[in-house]
């Protein structure tokens, strides 16, 4: 299993590979992880760490990367985190900034992390001559990882599984990164390289599924990150607060939300709450802290297991579909501790899509286009009302959810993982 997000770094990807090791055994694989030492992560989270079997095998190389580069030229700290859409258009970036960001986009093709490259097929090689194993799985992004796997997997003929978690030239980041027509090029021959020549490709949803399909025939499936159900009772809370986790970036508008809460009676205002956990776009934060009619709070990144304790107690889940050409297609990472925590969610953005497929179809909550402002209000309303009677809320587990928990997930990944190593 290749991947460069691996304990210490924190993140629904991580998540899904933990996930992916900690069960696998069960039916009967023996994983090995091939992963970057001191990588470069937009989050931690240590506590991921304790999921990992001990007896597993992991091996850590180096990496050569540009992100110090771009550190002392926009005048970050060392220790300063970079998120994932660091390269987007900022309002108001300096020209070192402008530099940098087209600096990437035209010469570190897919993405910056191509420099692992060199490593991962050497490291590779050397694990594969030792401990033969059955196929390679590559678990991305970052994409150009797909690469340095493919090479590997021509090089000793063996089965490749190709794990995309997002889109690759269509993903929301890209269209701000303002590459030359060669680079755009050269990235989306990258990306049909790497669906042609793997035995199969798996990612998250119908949607994604659909849109590779257009670029190459190959056989497709699709694993969901998957949840784990949680242990123990919601807690009851005196304000109705409504959480959003995991990154708001510039292409998630949170002004729809906003303009709903001022459709609400100061009455019922003076109860509510609004918490971001995660990194919040500039922009977005300072219009939020000058504009909302309830108290806001914004956190840092927070470990997943005190995450998922802090939400017992909240009362709506908030998800903001980025705007993009496939939003549609989209469910996102987080949604899966959504379902976890069976607290009502608020969607804003993805109606008539997957997101809204899963979440109308597990009773989980509702999906809002965002010009229904006045169905947004009407949904809070709605809830409002059920939290003044308990104090909180709980939806039930119903058996729709299966489809959606670790266990099943992991359980159709081996059935896929044999039949490409014809094991079964």
């Amino acid at each position: 299993m290749i991947t460069y997000y691996w304990p210490p770094a924190g993140g629904p990807g991580v998540q899904r590979l933990v996930k992916w090791v900690h069960h696998l055994p069960e039916y009967g694989w023996e994983p090995l992880v091939l992963t970057v030492e001191h990588g470069d992560y937009p989050a931690i989270d240590p506590g991921l760490a304790r999921e990992i079997p001990q007896n597993l095998k992991v091996f850590y190389t180096k990496t050569v990367e540009p992100f110090g580069l771009y550190k002392r030229m926009t005048g970050k700290g060392k220790e300063d985190e970079i998120p994932t859409y660091v390269l987007s258009r900022n309002e108001n970036e300096s020209l070192s900034q402008k530099f940098s960001r087209w600096i990437r986009a035209n010469f570190f093709i897919p993405d910056a992390r191509m420099g692992w490259n060199f490593f991962l097929k050497r490291a590779g090689r050397r694990i594969i001559l030792r401990e033969k194993p059955d196929l390679i799985l590559s678990s991305s992004p970052p994409h150009s990882l797909q690469i340095g796997a493919g090479k590997l997997a021509r090089l000793f003929r063996l089965p490749w599984i190709v794990d995309l978690r997002d889109p690759w030239t269509e993903a929301f980041w890209e269209k701000d990164l303002n590459r030359t027509a060669l680079a755009e090029s050269l990235n989306r021959h990258f990306e049909r390289q790497a669906l042609n020549k793997a035995t199969a490709v798996i990612t998250v949803s119908p949607g994604l599924v659909d849109m590779f399909k257009q670029k190459a025939e190959n056989r497709y499936h699709v694993i969901h990150n998957g949840f784990t159900r949680l242990n123990g009772p919601p807690k009851a809370s005196s304000h109705f607060t409504i959480l959003y986790a995991g990154t708001l970036s510039k292409f998630q508008d949170p002004c729809p939300l906003l303009e709903a809460l001022r459709q609400l009676p100061d009455k019922v205002l003076k109860i509510m709450k609004l918490r971001f956990i995660g990194k919040v776009y500039d922009a977005h934060r300072t219009h939020i802290e000058h504009t909302s009619p309830v108290p806001v709070t914004f956190e840092p990144y927070m470990p997943h297991d005190r995450m998922m304790e802090e939400a017992r107690s909240v009362a709506v889940l908030l998800k903001i579909q980025a705007q993009s050409g496939y939003s549609d297609k989209s469910i996102g990472a987080k949604m899966y501790d959504y379902l976890a925590m069976r607290k009502p969610i608020l969607v804003i953005g993805g109606k008539g899509g997957v997101i809204e497929s899963m979440v109308v179809g597990t009773e989980s909550g509702g999906v809002y286009s965002e010009q229904d402002v006045a169905g947004i209000a009407d949904f809070l309303t709605r809830w409002i009302r059920v939290f003044e009677k308990e104090q909180v809320i709980s939806l039930p587990v119903g058996e729709s959810l299966k489809q959606y928990e670790t266990s099943e997930n992991v359980r159709k990944l081996s059935e896929i993982m044999f039949k490409v190593a014809h094991r079964g």
